[in-house]
């Protein structure tokens, strides 16, 4: 393997696959132009080569530079993976009228339990409501600017840790170490597709990312 593929090899590390040519292809270009720049000023043809790969400089500053402006292969995966849920969720025609009727029989019970006297199970399924409402708005809203589309991921936050705050009641915070380990992989997906919405032109943006 050559100085040259060496180097390209550390520098495209962990880019996704699209990111990783197009790294490719401009760094063949630059060391391409630095290299007859050098024949044309004398150098000879070893030299030429080794000075235009050193004007590249270090390969495993160049990869945290390209990692930081371009995909990688873990949020180009996270791009796939929501695309694939986004379309599971799209051709059961069952889903969204499943989901509301489940979420007003909820509504329903909490009110019969709330009139009969039987307060306790009542806010714990008004509480089981507000856990579901980040889906319910994800299912029936055209969320479709930034704008709203970060209001509801705020919203989805807090309506989550809301209601599983509340859920356990005084015993949160003996439990604090069981909700960062559930949310701990959903809290890193969210990092991740806050990365690739920074990344990515917000024309290109699939409605999966908005949310």
């Amino acid at each position: 393997m050559s100085e040259l593929e060496q180097w390209l090899k550390v520098a495209i590390c962990g880019l996704a696959k699209d990111s990783a040519v197009e790294v490719r292809r401009e760094i063949l270009e630059h060391f391409e132009a630095a290299r007859e720049s050098f024949l044309t000023n004398g150098a000879e043809e070893e030299k030429a080569a080794g000075l235009a790969l050193a004007a590249l400089g270090d390969a495993k500053v160049a990869n945290r530079e390209y990692r930081r402006v371009l995909l990688t292969a873990e949020e180009a995966k996270v791009l796939r993976e929501g695309a694939v849920d986004a379309k599971i969720f799209c051709s059961n025609g069952w889903l969204r009228p499943g989901i509301l009727a489940l979420a007003v029989a909820g509504l329903v019970a909490a009110v019969g339990f709330a009139a009969t006297g039987h307060m306790q199970n009542a806010e714990t399924l008004l509480l089981v409501e507000l856990g579901m409402s980040p889906l319910v708005a994800a299912l029936f809203l055209r969320i479709k600017t930034r704008l709203w589309g970060r209001v509801y991921r705020g919203w989805k936050w807090v309506a989550l840790m809301a209601a599983i705050v509340l859920l356990l009641g005084p015993n949160a915070t003996k439990f604090l170490w069981l909700l960062i380990v559930c949310l701990w992989p959903m809290a890193l997906s969210e990092i991740r597709r806050a990365s690739i919405r920074r990344k990515l032109p917000v024309k290109l943006w699939p409605r999966h990312l908005y949310l």
